[in-house]
């Protein structure tokens, strides 16, 4: 706690007549004026100064704050509590994310002088449910609010799509301004501090641009339900929905709604996520017509349509009364996605020369590029400045606009197309565009008949003709990551052939070739399971990526494929060559609490060293690590 002047003099005074003076010194006075040097550095101790001639208070460095996580403290607990510390403000927004403690921000504001103009605060977060401010001159709280969108609109102190407060001009003596903050939204208290006259000046600009951001919004919403009744097409009607509920989002978001729609706290506690999912509807429905999806693209038109599907539940559950942040991420977890989908459907129309689609993706990813950085906002992930909190709007007017160009482009496409199908009546032309169409089909056929063959040559050891270390590299990161989601083990046997130097030394290179080729045909006759695959992992070293194989497992078909080359000597030419191997084990298993932080480079490196330990115990054995640093 943080004691006053006169406090701490009235303190000093009454002890200095009582006669334990020196046990009080010790024991009471110097632990509570080195606790008060202390959290007066925390804080920082800096005030705002209102008397500089400027209509605009930078509060960096100047805000502190205390978490409440009881949500019990009273500001009588919090001014008289006399070992309460507050932390220092880290960046200049507070921003702690998605909490259910109470914040209390502190800030103090120096002596004005007389003729000084009065200071409006502003929180500019209209998704905060309680605010409560004190304004406290000495011990005295001589201004007290409370509002959040918790309350009508109506019954706010300030009729405000944010939060307003008229701090009173005191002169007599410095202001410490505490906040209450407690919320379900993320909690983010971006202040600013103006005179009167530069918030009336800060507030016309805002509204300037509110203004032209909607009423941009709105002449897209009218100029395509014009198209739609013009031309009875389904994009155009979906995408008027689109951006309606869209417009919502935003309207919702920025406070607007609250103060000329709906005045009522319990349709704001739900408006931004029902809007935000039928947003996700309609954005699937509208981008599934436009493009065609069912017909180009199938298999994405049917996770756009599950995922609408999940969307529209998930709109129906929030009256159920979920947490708040568990549907904002859920939201995320199917708008990103959605998104993602709809992109690369784009992508693809935009490779083969799809104008349409051109535009199309371009509009989506600089939608999906603003939603992802004011996500990143809301998780304070990113600092809260004007490029990310006016994100959404600037990427959501580039995206109306340039929509409605992908709309209008769709019709002159399709004006393009009945020319082209009028013009191909010809006989003429219809014989050349068959000729040429036969010419490009075999010419794909050849290209894909040709990349087939060099992908399967890169793909393919030339000697042993089983995979080869790039396949390897492809083949364990795909089943790796399977093992992840899947949640069952991956197995990897590291084998080398022991002394196969003194084998080329003794018989030749070319027997030694041969060894090679006879040990992979032997190994791959062990691993005959669909996913399970054998590598030339270099020179006369061997891989085996198995799946789905716990350590035992591994271990078993490890020891039938040492025993089957150990028993079978390998006649080359009339000669018999006696060859060994020596196998290392690790063993991926995501179910494991102790495993769930191994990665791909872990499973290769530990069977890798289990290798290099049978080579150090004699060779021609098995040595197996199950990945828990236990040995097996």
């Amino acid at each position: 706690m943080v004691f006053s002047e006169k406090k701490r003099l009235f303190c000093i005074r009454l002890w200095l007549r009582r006669r334990h003076l020196l046990l009080f010194s010790f024991v009471y006075l110097a632990p509570i004026l080195f606790f008060h040097s202390v959290t007066g550095a925390v804080a920082g101790g800096n005030c705002v100064s209102l008397d500089e001639g400027l209509s605009t208070y930078n509060l960096d460095g100047a805000v502190s704050y205390y978490e409440d996580r009881s949500a019990s403290l009273s500001l009588p607990e919090i001014l008289d509590n006399r070992f309460f510390s507050w932390a220092s403000l880290r960046g200049a927004v507070p921003s702690f994310g998605f909490s259910s403690s109470v914040y209390w921000l502190k800030f103090d504001m120096c002596q004005p002088r007389p003729e000084a103009e009065s200071a409006v605060l502003e929180i500019n977060n209209p998704l905060l449910d309680s605010i409560d401010l004190f304004a406290v001159a000495g011990r005295t709280v001589v201004y007290d609010v409370h509002t959040g969108d918790s309350i009508p609109f109506s019954q706010r102190p300030e009729k405000h799509h944010n939060f307003l407060f008229f701090l009173p001009s005191f002169p007599e003596e410095a202001l410490s301004i505490y906040l209450r903050v407690q919320t379900r939204s993320a909690v983010q208290v971006p202040l600013q501090l103006y005179t009167s006259t530069g918030f009336f000046i800060h507030n016309q600009r805002s509204l300037l641009v509110q203004g032209g951001y909607f009423g941009i919004i709105l002449a897209m919403i009218l100029y395509n339900a014009f198209l739609f009744f013009s031309l009875l097409e389904w994009p155009y009607l979906f995408y008027v929905f689109f951006t309606i509920s869209f417009f919502s989002f935003q309207g919702v978001f920025q406070g607007f709604f609250q103060q000329f729609v709906f005045d009522s706290a319990w349709w704001q506690n739900y408006a931004l996520l029902l809007f935000g999912f039928i947003s996700i509807i309609f954005a699937n429905l509208f981008a599934d017509s436009f493009l065609n999806l069912p017909s180009k693209n199938p298999v994405v038109s049917r996770c756009l349509r599950c995922i609408g599907v999940v969307s529209a539940l998930a709109a129906g559950l929030v009256f159920a009364g979920p947490s708040y942040a568990l549907m904002i991420k859920l939201m995320l977890a199917l708008a990103i996605p959605s998104s993602l989908l709809i992109m690369s459907a784009g992508f693809k129309l935009w490779w083969i020369g799809h104008l349409p689609a051109r535009i199309f993706t371009l509009a989506w990813s600089t939608l999906l590029l603003s939603f992802v950085l004011a996500s990143f906002n809301k998780f304070g992930l990113l600092p809260r400045v004007f490029w990310t909190e006016d994100i959404m709007q600037i990427g959501g007017v580039l995206e109306v606009v340039l929509l409605s160009i992908a709309l209008g482009e769709r019709i002159n496409e399709e004006k393009r197309q009945r020319i082209l199908a009028e013009q191909s009546l010809s006989s003429s032309l219809e014989e050349k565009v068959r000729a040429r169409t036969l010419e490009l089909n075999q010419a794909l056929a050849q290209l894909e008949t040709a990349n087939a063959i060099l992908d399967k040559m890169s793909l393919t050891d030339s000697l042993t003709q089983i995979a080869n270390r790039r396949s390897f590299d492809n083949h364990i990161e795909i089943e790796f990551k399977s093992a992840t989601r899947g949640g069952h083990p991956l197995a990897l046997i590291m084998i080398d052939l022991d002394h196969f130097k003194t084998i080329n030394d003794t018989h030749g290179h070319q027997v030694g070739d041969q060894v090679l080729q006879l040990v992979a045909e032997i190994l791959c006759s062990f691993a005959t399971r669909p996913r399970d695959k054998v590598f030339r992992y270099g020179g006369e070293e061997f891989a085996v990526v198995l799946f789905n194989t716990p350590l035992p497992g591994a271990i078993i078909l490890a020891e039938k494929m040492r025993r089957a080359i150990d028993s079978s000597p390998l006649t080359v030419q009339g000669e018999s060559c006696v060859v060994t191997i020596s196998a290392g084990i690790s063993v991926y298993d995501p179910t494991d609490e102790v495993l769930s932080g191994s990665d791909l480079d872990d499973l290769i490196r530990q069977a890798d060293s289990q290798l290099y330990r049978a080579k150090a115990n004699g060779r021609n054995r098995i040595e197996a690590f199950g990945m828990d640093n236990k040995e097996a």
